[in-house]
């Protein structure tokens, strides 16, 4: 991703996005108009599978009780980052946006489950019903989008809110659903009716009718909000007719494309959260290609947060300060190598937090000579004696402090991380 231009390439070019939202849930009440407008957007970066610290969040250098990679540490705006040559990617990153970056070192996961792990950092509990924090967001905030969670990558939890997720799939076929034209179909197809625009409007209307009908002769609330919820896809499928925005078929799990896709959801309106991911970081052998990975994880990390950065917002700042980005990883990575050259799973993690709201170029709790959690003040995010590690659940309701949700509703049980906030 080097130009703007990249960023509009159609996508969502019909309404089919409204299919995969046949059941609008209403189990919490969508913010006020004024709270929307006052909150943040909020995209989750996901490092699948989970990333060892060592190589740049977390530097343990010279260390006999860690084998760490080679690199030195270097200060960039107050957050000690281990740099090398072999991972340029990772300097020019830290280099760009470390002001804007909150380091939060030694959240503790408590599992190390790759599942278990990812519901724990994403959702904010050890349940895998449980909604992640990109839907929480998009039922508090997003419920009039047309795409209210874009979920570009595999590792969400949508809950009780799956209907307001939508998918695009590994190769984007979410957009062969809204333009079956852009499909090159190897085999004889049938010819098909294509209703006019008249036509088209009187078969909407009659479904309208129908489902009327239907939620009048139903007793059961839960069966009139569904058939509420119906209606209501209708109406979020018809906002993204003709809508030129969304990146293309040629669709792949690198950042890049991602990126691209979720600048131009959150900049025309069309989500309010959006989640990306790139792996896979699950070194069990061969640990060292954990710097490749992480090169092209911070290289592609770094081409998102630059065109955020440079796309305005609607309140007159940028696209960056309306939005939240959180990087993660479901897990760490042990210690000390193993027998065949890996590292297998930690059950803790280093993460990053940027953009608006964001306490930047500080880092947050730590961890000791053997990569454990540290006590901290959640307060201040400095370690003491007195306090406890980073807990999952307080880094996730941290988050939703950041864009602006009411975390006590959706983690009652969890002290949120407030020094994420400026």
């Amino acid at each position: 991703m080097t130009n703007s231009k990249l960023l509009r390439r159609t996508f969502l070019a019909g309404a089919g996005a409204g299919l995969s939202a046949l059941a609008l849930s209403r189990l919490s009440a969508p913010a006020t108009a004024a709270t929307r407008a006052s909150a943040r957007n909020l995209v989750l970066v996901v490092a699948r599978g989970g990333w060892d610290v060592t190589y740049a969040l977390d530097p343990k250098p010279g260390l006999s009780s860690i084998d760490a990679p080679d690199g030195e540490i270097q200060d960039f705006s107050g957050l000690p980052i281990l740099t090398h040559d072999s991972r340029p990617g990772v300097t020019a990153f830290f280099e760009a946006h470390a002001q804007r970056c909150a380091l939060v070192q030694g959240v503790a996961v408590r599992s190390v489950s790759h599942l278990g792990c990812a519901a724990r950092m994403l959702t904010g509990t050890s349940a895998e019903t449980s909604p992640d924090l990109g839907a929480i967001t998009a039922a508090e905030l997003g419920q009039d989008s047309p795409v209210p969670y874009l979920v570009l990558g595999r590792t969400s939890f949508t809950g009780p809110y799956a209907a307001l997720a939508t998918r695009a799939g590994t190769t984007n076929q979410l957009h062969s659903l809204l333009d079956p034209n852009s499909v090159v179909w190897f085999a004889t197809q049938p010819s098909k009716w294509t209703p006019s625009d008249n036509q088209d409007w009187m078969i909407r209307e009659y479904v309208k009718l129908r489902a009327n009908r239907q939620q009048g002769a139903r007793e059961l609330p839960e069966t009139r909000a569904r058939i509420d919820d119906f209606l209501a896809s209708l109406e979020r499928g018809e906002a993204l007719k003709g809508n030129s925005a969304l990146g293309s078929f040629n669709f792949n799990r690198d950042l890049g494309p991602q990126a691209e896709v979720t600048v131009a959801a959150l900049e025309q309106g069309l989500s309010r959260a959006v989640q990306i991911e790139f792996g896979d970081f699950d070194t069990h052998t061969n640990n060292a290609t954990q710097s490749q990975l992480h090169e092209d994880f911070f290289t592609g990390l770094k081409a998102f947060i630059d065109e955020l950065s440079s796309r305005p917002g609607v309140a007159g700042g940028t696209l960056l300060d309306e939005t939240v980005v959180a990087v993660v990883s479901e897990m760490g990575r042990t210690p000390k190598l193993n027998g065949e050259g890996g590292k297998d799973h930690w059950p803790v993690t280093s993460a990053m937090v940027l953009g608006g709201g964001v306490s930047g170029g500080r880092v947050l709790g730590g961890t000791d000579d053997t990569l454990d959690a540290l006590p901290t003040d959640l307060d201040t995010g400095v370690v003491q004696g007195d306090g406890s590690p980073i807990d999952y659940s307080s880094f996730s309701a941290g988050i939703l402090e950041l864009i602006g949700v009411d975390a006590s509703a959706h983690l009652p049980n969890a002290e949120p991380l407030h020094a994420l906030g400026a």
